[in-house]
């Protein structure tokens, strides 16, 4: 229980002075989203300021959808390399998804709706009611899933806050490698490893739809 409440406190905390940090600048900010060069430009310029934008911006595009996560994930990998970019990434993503389940959470469906729109809740919330958190890891890093929209929906499910943390943690994770190893090494990638995770990407993606026709279709209709 007390590690639950101190994990709810740190999130809490961070998520307040990252909204403090970057409110007065997303305004100047909004311009570059749509630009990956001038993204990473930005995130250079800010020199050692640079990663904790970077994580402030992960964490927001939880909830502003016009933030390009996947671009951030590429810029980090470009700018930090593998390692640390994919490390900063998936911090980043991981608190905001576990502070978008945790407000879920709190304050219900009404604050859900505002960032998801009730038709989605809808849908997502039946399938979810019966899957446990295996569904929630391949929710969190195949990409024809709402990724961001899934931790809403968690938030407002059953599953506990320690059980989504797990998932949510191996899901980003997931996502995370592949898009940071793609911005990090870029033209430098052998053929072969292009080869491989073109073979991976598509995999992913079959085993996506398959898992979506599975779970999803009976519910289309919702």
């Amino acid at each position: 229980m007390k590690l639950k409440k101190y994990l709810k406190v740190f999130i809490s905390f961070t998520a307040i002075i990252a909204v403090f940090m970057a409110w007065p600048f997303m305004a100047e900010f909004m311009p570059v989203f749509g630009n990956q060069d001038a993204l990473i430009a930005l995130l250079r310029g800010s020199s050692v300021w640079g990663w904790m934008i970077l994580i402030v911006l992960l964490i927001l595009q939880a909830f502003l959808a016009f933030i390009p996560g996947q671009g951030l994930m590429l810029a980090s990998g470009y700018i930090y390399g593998f390692w640390l970019g994919c490390f900063l990434t998936w911090f980043g993503l991981t608190l905001g998804g576990q502070l978008s389940f945790w407000l879920a959470r709190r304050y219900g469906r009404p604050f859900a709706s505002r960032f998801v729109s009730q038709k989605a809740l809808t849908r997502w919330d039946e399938i979810a009611k019966r899957q446990g958190m295996g569904f929630y890891i391949v929710t969190l890093f195949i990409p024809i899933f709402p990724n961001d929209a899934m931790c809403f929906v968690a938030g407002l499910g059953e599953i506990s806050f320690r059980r989504f943390l797990v998932a949510n943690m191996i899901g980003r994770f997931i996502a995370t490698s592949a898009m940071t190893f793609v911005g990090a090494y870029g033209t430098q990638i052998p053929v072969a490893a292009w080869v491989i995770v073109f073979l991976v990407v598509v995999f992913l993606m079959l085993a996506g739809k398959h898992f979506k026709n599975m779970f999803v279709s009976p519910f289309m209709e919702v």
